[in-house]
């Protein structure tokens, strides 16, 4: 029994690391972000 729970909670976290290793590998991929305030062309 015990061993059946250690497998089982290591198995839900590599799982779960896998998953935000992709997120941070795809989902925060910087050259498809958008420049939100971009500096101004005209100087004053």
């Amino acid at each position: 029994m015990f061993i059946t729970t250690v497998l089982g909670v290591s198995a839900v976290l590599l799982i779960s690391m896998g998953f935000f290793i992709h997120y941070l590998q795809v989902g925060l991929d910087s050259k498809s972000s958008v420049t939100v305030d971009p500096q101004p062309k005209e100087k004053y």
